[in-house]
């Protein structure tokens, strides 16, 4: 987990915590020294017991700190700095760990989590394919298989493979090495791979991906043969989701998203069918009621908010491939350019602005469906599952609103804000909050004079007042 940059030691995320702790004690430093500042009133505090009483050895060190605290406090900031520096390589991430000094709560977050949180486990006891499958899963999103594995066990394996699935679907459509030709006839039929035990990419002499989605296919046979042990109502949801997502993404590697209606269109085929199928495996598991079948508007949102998020925070990812990627919709980034690559110019900055808010005030008329959505869930597992992901986005939106950074770096929210949105998504009325924190942040950063500004302040005000009317109801 170590590696060398520029000569630096950097600490991969496996070590991220520990960073936070670091800082934290440092910051603790400076505020116990603060309190030294004036011993007597500390002491006082406690009351009158001989037990707190200073000696006259630690009347002199507090006399000492008091004359040499401005010494302490620079040598506490330097040895933070230091060590963030030393623990991240990049200036971007100084910013950010420097961050958590204006946000201590988020530190409180960081080291409650640390320290009290249990990583979920895979099962014990499984079979060697399914083992494979959760290892993988692991491997392919670390986010997303921390609460695929805090479900209840009658989800877990069948959300499992149903992931696996469709991110095997995911790395055939991103890898731009193989002709369109090739991967349009790929994403058509991978869902008739499901039925062929022992398939996998190599048993055609083709290859996609990089590393773990590309093992991922290269041993595709674990998932068939875990995928065909699953209860056939899961199997029916499985394949039919997998078919209609490979058709739509063979689609659009044959034409550009020009109009706002292809947008909505590929992000219902990339994601909005992910909620309907999640839905659908919500109530033949019985685990939710039946209802989830028929929320097929409620589920799309759910996907089109989360998708539209990833596609608006990784505008620079996407646009500096070879071939670029292009899913802000022309309709949309026509208004402000002439080319899709021009917001990342300084001098246009004016105009990459108004683009980056006019996409996420579209993002934003899918809130109040998610709220909607979210107060179904009854199994606590499945609740959180849902909302985490929702929550994760909505601060996203507001961390992207009228920042120029999403066109000059990656844009993130702080590991230290995520925790704490993690932590605070238990249910439904701390969602709720969530929503209106940063409903309310989104609020204050809207420009005057921006295009879109009576539409997104309309939406967000939507949003309240569905907030309000919720909180009143329960």
């Amino acid at each position: 987990y170590q590696r060398r940059v520029r000569g630096c030691l950097v600490v991969t995320d496996s070590q991220s915590c520990m960073n936070s702790f670091v800082i934290a004690l440092v910051v603790l430093i400076v505020i116990s020294v603060s309190l030294a500042n004036d011993p007597p009133s500390v002491v006082r505090a406690f009351g009158d017991s001989p037990v707190f009483q200073p000696s006259n050895f630690r009347l002199l060190v507090y006399n000492w700190l008091e004359g040499n605290l401005f010494t302490l406090v620079a040598t506490a900031i330097v040895i933070l700095i230091t060590l963030t520096v030393l623990s991240s390589a990049t200036f971007s991430k100084v910013k950010r760990n420097l961050g958590y000094i204006a946000h201590l709560d988020e530190l409180y977050y960081l080291l409650l989590f640390y320290f009290t949180h249990k990583l979920p486990q895979i099962p014990a006891g499984i079979p060697k394919d399914l083992l494979f499958c959760y290892n993988k899963l692991i491997k392919v999103s670390r986010s997303f298989a921390a609460v695929i594995l805090e479900l209840d066990a009658e989800l877990r394996d069948a959300i499992c493979l149903f992931y696996l699935v469709l991110r095997a679907l995911d790395t055939i459509e991103d890898d731009m090495g193989p002709p369109v030709k090739q991967k349009v006839q790929d994403l058509q039929n991978f869902y008739t791979k499901l039925e062929q035990p022992g398939w996998n990419i190599v048993s055609e002499g083709k290859s996609y991906g990089k590393t773990d989605e590309k093992e991922l296919l290269e041993n595709f046979q674990h998932v068939i043969s875990s995928y065909k042990k699953l209860d056939p109502l899961f199997q029916e949801v499985i394949s039919n989701i997998c078919k209609r997502m490979g058709h739509g993404m063979a689609e659009f590697l044959e034409k550009e998203v020009t109009t706002i209606r292809d947008y909505e269109l590929y992000c219902h085929y990339v994601a909005g069918l992910v909620g309907i199928g999640l839905s659908q495996i919500f109530a033949r598991s019985k685990t939710e009621d039946a209802r989830f079948a028929n929320v097929e508007t409620l589920s799309n949102s759910m996907g089109l908010f989360l998708q539209k998020t990833n596609i608006i925070r990784d505008y620079l990812e996407d646009s500096t491939e070879v071939p670029p990627r292009k899913f802000y919709p022309r309709e949309i980034w026509g208004l402000y350019g002439k080319t899709y690559q021009c917001f990342q110019d300084p001098a246009n900055k004016e105009n990459s602005l108004k683009l980056i808010n006019h996409m996420i005030t579209d993002a934003m008329k899918h809130s109040v469906d998610c709220l909607d959505y979210l107060k179904m869930p009854k199994n606590t597992s499945v609740f959180k599952f849902c909302a985490i992901p929702q929550v994760m986005a909505i601060a996203t939106l507001a961390l992207c609103y009228n920042n120029h950074d999403v066109f000059k770096r990656q844009v993130k929210i702080r590991k230290g804000e995520a925790v704490k949105l993690i932590l605070g998504s238990n249910n439904f009325t701390e969602v709720l909050k969530l929503f209106y924190i940063y409903s309310e942040k989104l609020a204050r950063k809207i420009p005057a004079n921006d295009p879109n500004a009576k539409r997104l302040i309309q939406y967000i005000s939507t949003l309240q007042d569905k907030i309000k009317k919720e909180q009143s109801r329960l």
